[in-house]
């Protein structure tokens, strides 16, 4: 019904980063992550994942 109306439908996933918008705006980021994480599937696992390297030393800080 929605379909004929010219509603493209999308994942809960893609709203919850609509919300959010800007991973800069640092104060919803940790909420939005968590709820990504816990409820994302292999969607959230590879977030999760991803966060992981990025916190990760290189060894190459001076």
């Amino acid at each position: 019904m929605v379909d004929a109306a010219g509603v493209v439908p999308i994942t809960w996933m893609a709203v919850l980063g609509e919300w959010q918008r800007d991973w800069a705006r640092e104060k919803t980021v940790d909420g939005v992550a968590a709820v990504q994480a816990q409820h994302g599937g292999a969607s959230g696992v590879a977030f999760t994942w991803e966060m992981q390297l990025l916190a990760t030393p290189t060894g190459n800080e001076a």
